[in-house]
């Protein structure tokens, strides 16, 4: 597929490319409409706005469907929606710009500036301590939603009220969506000295041209307003909801009573992505965006999607899964409670803002509609091109990844299945590659070959060809760094995510080591069962080295071999298999072509035909439940005899809920090593000498 850049307020894909610009898929506009397109189609929504950008400018703007149920108004760009809780980053973000002044702590207690609050009690008459702005902002305070006052009322007569009530809990205690932002609202009233709409428009609105974000829409305005929708008495019908006037004065509710445009939000988002990337601006600090962005809650669950933390009024995404499994840890962002999503990923630069209007459908944050839109966005976006990760053809893989360190270098495949085609010392490959691989066309049938990777286990896996030898998303992530994503795959109910590392620089007897994590994502609506396989083929001839660790081996020999039928034999005496020092040592394709182990020493190693040694290192964990036949921890399988072996890492069982996901990262290394002469044999002690002085595992490698 051809790669284009954009950069321009719609997609203008004439544009040349360059060197270390963002590069997108050539069917990017195509892929976001088309999915925007299908909610609508399936009575999901009425029509969307949606927009990517970076910090340069708007990348892409989609209009799709209608502004009203009935069809007759095509959503346009200026289209003005309900942002509802969306409202809180605008409140937050002006409270911050307060505290950087000097003129708030967040630490302060809230009574120092409304009375209200002074002495808080539980519904019992418990005392607590005082509530602090922080707890505000993180939703930590214990308030409850609303003053429950029916009626109109100021702002400053709300929170009264709110401060008059009891707390649900003590401050701090737990994480519950509250009326907190809203009391911060009426703080920027009380230490500003102007309303919270005027604050708006002269701190936030006007500085960033934000011409159509208002607490009350004039007529004309108002007349861009799309209609709230929500599900008919049908399958796929939707029916008008009533909504009060936008034009008549109200309390401006500052956790959310803002009307907005795709556009308006988009400056928005495009001002905190610019200081967070270290750039200059009259808005704010970069040292206040910091701490509005840094995880405030621990261990407290948060949010309305799992493997969040809260900020300063932000969701912090720390463990993507589910609907935000494309999305990188460290993106921030907010939803509102009628569809409206933005988020914004630093890791990558972009912004992702996505405008509907509805109610009734469930969970926002959750939705099937900011799923696709994502998923839309980020499997169509390519990265930015460094000296170290660049798209090169590969013989006849047209869209080939190169990953580089010195003299390091890595090929991924994102064409058939996503793997590892070349890991490569001084030009020596430890992979295998099929010589019809070299001539590969689009539409072959897929080969056992290379770094593949996979979830087993093995016998009761559904098959999977999708992910097995479909066409993979990719995308540069970094230097040296790279990202692949598979299809979603409805016998497996899996989406399959692969990233790819180069660490350190290398050298030219020694590799930069390469990380490879394999994330399997439940998208399916059952709960699944699997386990992680990283499956790889080296070229054969060598001599397989596997560790015994410190727990025993519970099998005689210390492996199991594969008999006819699947049958595991335990009880082996093979001339071609040896237990030497505390190895398992294979030295030849063995009577039977796959052998099983139950070791946690935690890497193996693999001495091979051209002097060198190819190790893998994983976590191991003799705590979790592996669920390979017969409680496997490692694979060796010889397919073609002397021709190749993998090398096979298997991880511990992972019990999957919908939308969960988990990670197993192996590390791979590549090091001159001298290969056994005549009947020599391997230097065991200088293996164990060349593992030992490689890194430790990071914690986060835990399986």
């Amino acid at each position: 597929m051809r790669v284009v850049c954009l950069f321009t307020a719609v997609l203008l894909s004439t544009l040349p490319c360059f060197a270390q610009g963002p590069q997108w898929e050539d069917g990017f506009s195509e892929a976001v409409s088309s999915a925007m397109r299908l909610q609508v189609e399936t009575g999901q929504i009425t029509g969307a706005v949606t927009v990517t950008a970076d910090s340069n400018g708007i990348v892409l703007v989609t209009t799709d469907g209608s502004a009203d149920v009935e069809g007759r108004n095509p959503i346009r760009r200026d289209a003005i929606f309900r942002i509802a809780s969306m409202t809180k980053l605008v409140t937050a973000t002006s409270l911050l710009q307060l505290s950087a002044e000097g003129l708030i702590s967040l630490d302060d207690a809230v009574s120092k500036f409304i009375p209200a609050f002074a002495e808080p009690r539980l519904d019992d008459g418990t005392p607590c301590r005082e509530i602090t702005v922080r707890d505000l902002l993180t939703h930590t305070a214990g308030l409850p939603r609303s003053s429950g006052r029916i009626g109109l009322s100021t702002l400053q007569e709300e929170v009264e009220a709110i401060g008059r009530k009891p707390l649900r809990f003590h401050p701090g205690d737990r994480w519950e969506y509250s009326s907190g932002i809203t009391v911060a609202g009426r703080l920027i009233e009380v230490i500003s000295g102007v309303s919270l709409q005027d604050y708006f428009r002269q701190h936030i609105f006007e500085p960033l041209g934000m011409q159509d974000t208002a607490f009350v829409l004039t007529e004309a305005q108002a007349s861009r307003l799309v209609t709230t929708c929500r599900p008919g008495a049908e399958p796929g019908e939707l029916q008008a909801v009533e909504i009060p006037d936008p034009t008549q004065p109200r309390m401006p509710n500052p956790s959310g009573g803002l009307y907005s445009t795709a556009d308006d939000m988009a400056k928005f988002g495009q001002a905190i992505l610019r200081i967070v990337r270290g750039e200059q601006s009259s808005l704010m600090t970069k040292s206040a965006v910091t701490e509005m962005l840094t995880p405030q809650t621990g261990a407290l669950t948060t949010g309305f999607t799992p493997g969040n933390q809260w900020g300063l009024g932000w969701c912090l995404l720390q463990h993507p899964q589910g609907v935000t499994r494309h999305l990188f840890p460290g993106t921030f962002g907010h939803g509102g409670a009628w569809g409206t999503q933005l988020w914004i990923d630093p890791a990558r630069g972009l912004v992702l803002l996505l405008m509907i209007q509805r109610t009734g459908f469930g969970n926002s944050d959750g939705s099937d509609v900011r799923d696709a839109f994502t998923e839309a966005v980020l499997t169509s976006y390519r990265g930015r091109l460094t000296d170290t990760s660049r798209f090169q053809p590969w013989h006849g893989y047209t869209n080939a990844i190169e990953l580089s360190r010195g003299e390091t270098r890595v090929v991924l495949c994102p064409e058939a299945g996503g793997r590892v085609l070349e890991y490569s010392l001084n030009g020596f490959n430890s992979m295998y590659v099929d010589p019809r691989e070299r001539a590969w066309r689009s539409g072959d049938p897929p080969l056992s070959s290379a770094g593949r990777f996979d979830f087993g286990p093995e016998l009761v896996v559904p098959s999977h060809r999708i992910i097995w030898s479909g066409a993979w998303s990719s995308e540069i992530t970094g230097p040296a760094s790279a990202r692949m994503v598979s299809q979603e795959d409805p016998q497996s109910g899996l989406q399959v995510i692969r990233d790819f590392h180069l660490e350190g620089a290398g050298s030219s007897d020694q590799a930069a080591s390469l990380s490879c994590r394999q994330t399997l994502v439940n998208v399916s609506d059952r709960t699944v069962e699997y386990c992680h396989w990283g499956r790889s083929f080296s070229p054969g001839g060598g001599i397989c080295l596997i560790p015994r660790g410190e727990t025993p081996s519970r099998f005689p020999a210390g492996y199991v071999m594969y008999e006819e039928s699947a049958i595991l034999n335990a009880n082996n005496e093979d001339p071609l298999i040896r237990q030497r020092g505390r190895f398992v040592e294979i030295l030849a394709p063995p009577r039977r072509p796959k052998l099983g182990f139950d070791s946690f020493a935690g890497w193996l190693g693999y001495v091979m035909p051209g002097d060198h040694l190819f190790i893998k290192r994983f976590r191991a964990n003799p705590d979790r439940v592996y669920n390979e036949v017969a409680g496997l921890t490692v694979s060796v399988w010889y397919p073609q005899q002397r021709e190749m072996i993998e090398l096979e890492p298997i991880g511990p069982r992972e019990r999957l809920a919908p939308g969960e996901a988990a990670s197993f990262t192996e590390h791979w290394s590549l090091v001159q090593f001298p290969f056994p002469a005549g009947d020599e044999a391997v230097d065991l002690e200088k293996v164990t000498a060349v593992f030992e002085q490689l890194p430790e595992l990071k914690d986060s490698d835990d399986p």
